[in-house]
C-alpha cells in the first residue's frame, strides 16, 4: 500500500507514466492531480484508486513539473477552442438548417414521435412536394432502415438527392463499421442508418428504354432484344461487344437516364 505521495512523484500504470501535479482534499477525500508524461492528459485521481498504479523511481524537479504543466494547459487550451468551433460550426448548421425553405413544411423530432419515425413522415413530404403524382411506397420493416419504391416516374439518383440527407451516415466496407456524419439536420428533422429506393419498371419504360437502344443501332440491333427477355434477366451475355453487361445493361442505363416526370 503506497504512502501519500508528494508533488513531482512519477506513478505507473498499464505502461503509461504519470506525474502528481497536486494534492487534494475535498470532503475529507484525498485525491491526487495526475498530468500524464507519455500523452498531453490531466486527470483528478482518488488516493484509493492508487491500488491500480505502481511507483516510479522518477521524481520530476519543480521546473519540469513546471514546464509539463504549461505543455499539458497549452494541449487542453487548444483541445477546448477546437470544441467551441465545432460547436459554433453545428449551431451555425442548425440555423441554415431551421431556414432553408426547402425545410419548412418538415416536422421536427420531438418526444412525441423518434427520429426514425419524423424521418419517414419528412421523406413522405419531401417525395410528395418534389415528385407531385408519383405514388410512393415508404416503409420502415425494422427499426433504422427505410425502404422506399415507386413504379416508372424519375430516376433513383433524382428520388436520392431529395432523401438521403435523411441518412445519419454510411456503412464503409473497408472497416466494416457505419460512420456517422453527425448532421445537425438529423438531429432536427430526424434521421435513419439506411435508405434503399427501388424503382420499378414499367413494360411501356423498358419497351421506351429499347427503342432509343434500337434507334441508336440501326438495322444491326438484335431481334431477340425484347421486354420479356429483359424481365427475365437474359440478355446479359447478349451484345458484350457493346457493354459488359450485355443489353441487359444498356438497357439498365438507358433506362435510368429517363425521367418520366419532365414533360
Amino acid at each position: 500500500k503506497m504512502n501519500t505521495l508528494s508533488v513531482g512523484q512519477c506513478i505507473i500504470s498499464a505502461g503509461s507514466e504519470y506525474v502528481i501535479s497536486a494534492i487534494n482534499l475535498e470532503e475529507g477525500k484525498l485525491s491526487y492531480t495526475i498530468l500524464g508524461l507519455n500523452t498531453l492528459t490531466r486527470t483528478n485521481l482518488l488516493a484509493t484508486s492508487l491500488q491500480y498504479y505502481g511507483l516510479s523511481s522518477r521524481l520530476l524537479s519543480l521546473d519540469e513539473l513546471r514546464n509539463r504543466r504549461c505543455e499539458v494547459q497549452e494541449e487542453i487550451n487548444q483541445r477546448e477552442a477546437e470544441e467551441r468551433e465545432k460547436q459554433a460550426a453545428k449551431n451555425a448548421a442548425s440555423e441554415a438548417a431551421e431556414v432553408n425553405p426547402d425545410n419548412a413544411l418538415l416536422l421536427k423530432v420531438d418526444k412525441s414521435c423518434g427520429s426514425a419515425k419524423t424521418a419517414v413522415k419528412n421523406i413522405r413530404i419531401l417525395l410528395k412536394k418534389h415528385f407531385p403524382g408519383v405514388k410512393f411506397s415508404v416503409r420502415m420493416p425494422h427499426y433504422g432502415s427505410v425502404y422506399v419504391s415507386w413504379e416508372d416516374a424519375a430516376p433513383e439518383d433524382a428520388i436520392n438527392a431529395v432523401i438521403s440527407r435523411f441518412k445519419y451516415g454510411s456503412f464503409d466496407g473497408m472497416t466494416d463499421c457505419y460512420n456517422h456524419h453527425n448532421n445537425p439536420f438529423n438531429d432536427i428533422f430526424g434521421g435513419v442508418d439506411y435508405i434503399s429506393t427501388t424503382r420499378k419498371k414499367s413494360d411501356a419504360l423498358i419497351a421506351e428504354a429499347i427503342d432509343l437502344l434500337r434507334k441508336e443501332e440501326g438495322e444491326d440491333f438484335p431481334s431477340e432484344v425484347t421486354v420479356e427477355a429483359y424481365k427475365r434477366g437474359a440478355l446479359l451475355f447478349v451484345g458484350r461487344e457493346y457493354s459488359h453487361r450485355g443489353y441487359q445493361g444498356a438497357i439498365s442505363d438507358i433506362i435510368e437516364k429517363i425521367d418520366k416526370t419532365k414533360k
